[in-house]
């Protein structure tokens, strides 16, 4: 038996074959994607473990990625060295005006600030204050066993009649010891502490 397929003449037993090869053809074909499709998923499934864990979504905590029991030390001592001013300060029940300049890609920025602000009493400066005090705090950093921040602190006041300001200041670098097997935070101390004024009216 003949046929036409396609204006060409082909024997119904060469269809028979060329059907058998093209159902095999698909056959191993669809195979192929199936095994593409296993290595595929034991693939994913392998790196499964690896994404979750690069990828997961942080934790509210992971926020705090600094030490804040070392933060506390800084403040502890910073309000310490301040004395003088919380002490000349107590006189006067209004707000004192304060700058207060916090690390700014620190977590605790906005708890630090409002601790300081509570405890130091402190609103924000204007250009009518007669004397307004500043406080600069560095980011903190942890080498080894030990946090450091940098500590500036500065009182300004406007000569009259001028544009010019005036005023003393001083700068530091805070310490707070780590204990190496406790990995309890100690203290916090000062080495060198560097007092400078401005020139005067």
């Amino acid at each position: 038996m003949r046929l036409r397929r396609n204006g060409c003449t082909v024997l119904a037993a060469e269809l028979r074959r060329y059907t058998a090869k093209c159902m095999m053809w698909r056959t191993t074909l669809a195979t192929r994607r199936c095994a593409y499709l296993a290595i595929a998923l034991a693939l994913t499934l392998g790196a499964a473990p690896r994404l979750d864990a690069q990828d997961r979504p942080k934790s509210p905590f992971e926020r705090l990625r600094s030490d804040s029991v070392a933060w506390q030390r800084v403040l502890a001592y910073v309000v310490s060295a301040l004395s003088s001013e919380l002490v000349r300060g107590a006189a006067d029940t209004s707000a004192q005006p304060w700058r207060l300049r916090m690390p700014p890609n620190e977590p605790q920025r906005d708890l630090l600030e409002s601790q300081l602000r509570t405890i130091l009493r402190a609103r924000p400066a204007t250009s009518g204050d007669p004397v307004v005090h500043s406080l600069d705090l560095g980011p903190l950093s942890i080498l080894n066993d030990t946090a450091r921040v940098e500590v500036r602190v500065d009182e300004t006041r406007p000569c009259s009649g001028t544009t010019r300001i005036t005023g003393s200041g001083w700068a530091t670098t805070v310490l707070v010891p780590r204990h190496p097997k406790e990995k309890f935070w100690g203290a916090a101390f000062s080495r060198v502490t560097t007092v400078g004024d401005r020139v005067s009216c």
